[in-house]
Parts: C-alpha cells; structure tokens; sequence
C-alpha cells in the first residue's frame, strides 16, 4: 500500500509522505514499517493486543503507534474513525528511522533541530502501546478532527502550489497539540494523585492549545474557569515560571516559528494561525519577542 500522496498537477512529480484515511474498521497496513500513525476513535470500542498487553480503548480517543508498534486491532462495537499515516522526513529530512532511534537527536537540546523533534517524542518515548493512547474530551476530538480534515483537503484537493506546505503544516499543528495537550501537561506525580493547582494549570494550558487561533483575554479565562486573575498568574509562575498570557504568548511564538521555518505558507497565515489576524500587529508581536520579523526570521532559517 503506497501511503503517501501524489500531485495531481499535471507536470508536477510531487509526492507528500503523509496520507490520510477515514473506516469503520482497522486498515490490514495499520502496522505499516514504513510510518507513524495517529489514530482518532470517533465512535465505538477497539481491542488492542500488543505482546502480552491487551486493553481496550473507548471513543472519544487517540492513539499513537510508531513503525515499530505491532498491534493487533479488534473493533468491539462499531467505529467511526480517522487514521493519519505520515514518515518524519516530512517534518525534518534529518529525521530518518535510523537516526532517531539511535536517539542521537537529544543531543541538540537547545537547536532548532531539537524543538522539531520535540513533535515526534509521542511516537519514540515508549515501546509500552498501552500508554500511547489516551482518552479526550469532545473540544480535544473536535480540534485534532478539525486538524486531521484539513490536512486531508489538502492532500486530496490540492486546490493551489502550497497543498504541500499546507498540509504539512496543520500535521506540524496536531503534533504540536498531541504534544502540548498530552505530553507536557501529563502528571509528573507517579502516586497518581494530581496537585489541585497543577491540575487547573492542565486544564487551562490544553483549552489555550486548543483556542490558539483565537482571541483569548485574562476575563475570557476567569470567566471560563471562574478563577480570579491573581489566582490564575500564580499557578502559571509556579508551574511554568511565567504569566499565563506570557504562556499563550510562547505557545502562539513557538507555532509560528514551526510554520515559519518548515513551510512556504505566507507570513499572513501563519499571523491568523496563531491567533494574530491582523498581519501587521503579529509581525510586531512576533519582533518583540523574537528580535527580527518573521520575514527576517524565515529567511534566516533557510541559509
């Protein structure tokens, strides 16, 4: 099974190494050697048996599986889900097999290298299936289905010369919400019983993940969370040494530089993703904090 996608333009030998996939039952290449998958569960219960683990998983979930993950999948009540199969060369041409497992890239802590292995850490941190998959609530489904659709229109639409790009980007987008939302905020408490204040601290970073495109205020947080903004600030210090608007800040930067440095989509885009419509304030935003504009910034990274 080829599962990558080609272009459709005429003249144009162009192939993207991430294909997407909608059933009601598990695809026989599900343990394709070749490709991370993402697995959404919309609707039903799966069985998954892996070595000598066996557990099930109940929709609304997620699921991650490397190239070395062998499973055997099992629907137990009918499903309805989205299947995502990508290699990671398409998010860094470094990023071979070989290389990462021989685990050479937590060497470059602190490169730019690093930060874009940060978004496939979900998929090599374990060799334990079981806990590669996690339950979400309906605004997670609803944010990583948003995703996973418009990856697919890219691919399958192909409506102009930055499908590529394009498509590429809202799978950088997920990886970055699988791992903001499930990764970095995960307890770090191995009684299993999480601090009150960290768990708050959770809640509030993975609903700034998933609203990262929009407006977002201190008063839309209080009032969604009815918590006061002293309140709010001091869990963010203590959990993350900053602000919680210096948080949404970097969240929003860190994306920016991801699209910026790994894509051709233009600068105006990228603004809006982030949660900047307005191009003009985002490059302002985005100089202030980085110490160039994001033209700058772009063209830096590529020489």
């Amino acid at each position: 099974m080829n599962l990558s996608t080609e272009s459709h333009w005429e003249g144009w030998d162009r192939i993207v190494d991430i294909y997407t996939e909608r059933d009601d039952k598990i695809p026989e290449y599900i343990n394709d050697p070749d490709r991370y998958k993402i697995l959404i569960l919309e609707k039903g219960i799966l069985r998954i048996k892996s070595a000598d683990k066996e557990f099930d998983i109940i929709a609304p979930a997620g699921m991650v599986l490397s190239q070395k993950d062998k499973v055997d999948i099992k629907v137990m009540q009918p499903s309805k889900m989205e299947i995502l199969f990508f290699h990671p060369s398409v998010i860094r041409e470094e990023f071979t097999f070989a290389r990462i497992d021989s685990g050479e890239f937590w060497d470059y802590r602190g490169q730019a290298i690093f930060q874009d292995y940060i978004l496939i850490t979900p998929f090599t941190e374990t060799d334990d299936v079981s806990i590669k998959q996690a339950s979400l609530s309906m605004n997670e489904l609803m944010k990583i289905k948003d995703l996973f659709t418009s990856t697919e229109c890219e691919l399958k639409v192909q409506a102009d010369g930055f499908w590529p790009c394009r498509s590429r980007s809202y799978l950088m987008e997920l990886l970055f919400f699988i791992v903001y939302s499930f990764v970095h905020t995960s307890p770090n408490d191995d009684s299993g019983i999480e601090d009150p204040d960290k768990a708050t601290f959770n809640m509030i970073s993975k609903f700034l993940n998933e609203h990262i495109s929009e407006q977002i205020t201190l008063d839309t947080l209080t009032k969604e969370f009815a918590i006061n903004r002293n309140k709010l600030n001091d869990i963010f210090m203590e959990n993350s040494s900053m602000t919680c608007l210096a948080y949404l800040l970097k969240l929003r930067i860190d994306l920016a530089k991801i699209f910026l440095t790994k894509t051709e989509i233009p600068i105006g885009e990228v603004g809006a993703r982030v949660g900047y419509p307005d191009s003009n304030y985002f490059t302002k935003v985005f100089k202030k904090s980085v110490g160039m504009s994001p033209k700058q910034f772009r063209y830096s990274r590529s020489n």
